[in-house]
């Protein structure tokens, strides 16, 4: 890929950081995130049978009867539990102005299942987030093992977050740990998408996601190999694919980091394509995608680094749970009316 890149980030874990293969690896972090916002990556240690397993697991969860699968329907616009085909449409959104979305468009061609924080600090009582970032999950019953295993996905997938963001911070020439405060209580979520295989037509304009942009710090996703999958639009306003080896994640930033990096890493559009007609069954395709936020109560200022005479701050600090609150509500304002 021309435009997305595979980057290697074993130099993170082994080389010292004054190595130039870590400074290679900090400047080409900056480098992607600053054209593209999106960037494949390796290296990462986590081991591929977790990543298997887990998607391995939600598969059986979807393959359930609907009347099974509708036992853990979500209550909250698709915060927490199931949500059913066709009941969403990412690009109903009010941040991309440059999409000129059409309300009039059908929704999009997944069903979902969305799990928030599975650490201690999210059930401790008396939070002013209980009811909001730290709602409580929603578990099936079948597949047997399907919390267990997604909570230990779920953890592993905020290792690899942390992980992220100190790599950010020093690309962005920030100490290692200039994040860690602001997300040792994330609000992050986990969202399992299964995308059927087409086996009739989809209705004229409707995709398997639709254009739209994340809303936070970074989303790592983990996707099967199948036809018809994520496509990026580059900065010349081409739709590229973007192919994924087993074992590799898809990395991308969110409308959150770019506004906290004053816009000096973008957070770029993108959307799930529909598989060639004569793809069939083969056409399945599920992705397990973590999008990282910050604590809810972290403030979110323009960063030191990214802020200067002939690049003054752009956005005025806000509270991250205010940040990501506001985004939500105006999505599904523009879902609601269309």
């Amino acid at each position: 890929m021309k435009n997305i890149p595979l980057i290697d980030l074993t130099p993170f874990y082994q080389a010292d950081r004054a190595s130039t293969q870590f400074k290679q690896l900090s400047c080409q972090i900056d480098e992607v995130l600053s054209d593209i916002g999106f960037l494949c990556i390796r290296g990462t240690q986590l081991d591929l049978s977790e990543i298997r397993l887990a998607q391995e697991v939600a598969m059986a969860f979807f393959d359930q009867p609907q009347d099974e699968k509708n036992r853990v329907r979500n209550r909250q616009f698709a915060n927490r539990g199931y949500t059913s085909l066709a009941e969403l449409g990412l690009s109903y959104s009010e941040d991309a102005d440059d999409l000129k979305t059409d309300h009039s468009a059908p929704s999009d061609l997944f069903e979902r299942y969305r799990i928030g924080p599975v650490d201690a600090y999210a059930t401790l009582p008396g939070s002013p987030f209980a009811k909001t970032a730290y709602a409580p999950n929603v578990w099936p019953t079948r597949p047997r093992d399907f919390r267990r295993v997604m909570e230990a996905y779920y953890r592993s997938m905020s290792g690899l977050a942390r992980d992220l963001l100190s790599l950010f911070a020093l690309a962005l020439g920030l100490p290692a740990d200039w994040f860690a405060g602001k997300i040792d209580r994330s609000m992050a979520s986990l969202a399992i998408n299964d995308y059927p295989a087409q086996l009739t037509p989809p209705q004229p304009g409707q995709l398997r996601a639709g254009p739209h942009t994340d809303y936070g710090t970074v989303t790592i996703v983990a996707p099967t190999v199948a036809p018809g999958g994520l496509q990026v639009r580059t900065p010349t306003g081409h739709w590229e694919d973007v192919s994924v080896e087993p074992g590799t994640f898809v990395v991308n930033i969110g409308d959150l980091m770019a506004q906290w990096t004053n816009d000096r890493w973008v957070s770029t559009v993108h959307r799930v394509a529909n598989p060639d007609p004569t793809a069939g069954l083969a056409g399945r395709r599920l992705s397990l995608i973590y999008f990282h936020q910050p604590n809810p109560d972290a403030l979110i200022e323009c960063i030191p680094t990214c802020v200067s005479s002939d690049t003054p701050a752009k956005y005025r600090p806000v509270l991250a749970g205010e940040y990501i609150t506001a985004k939500i509500a105006r999505h599904f304002k523009s879902y609601l009316a269309a």
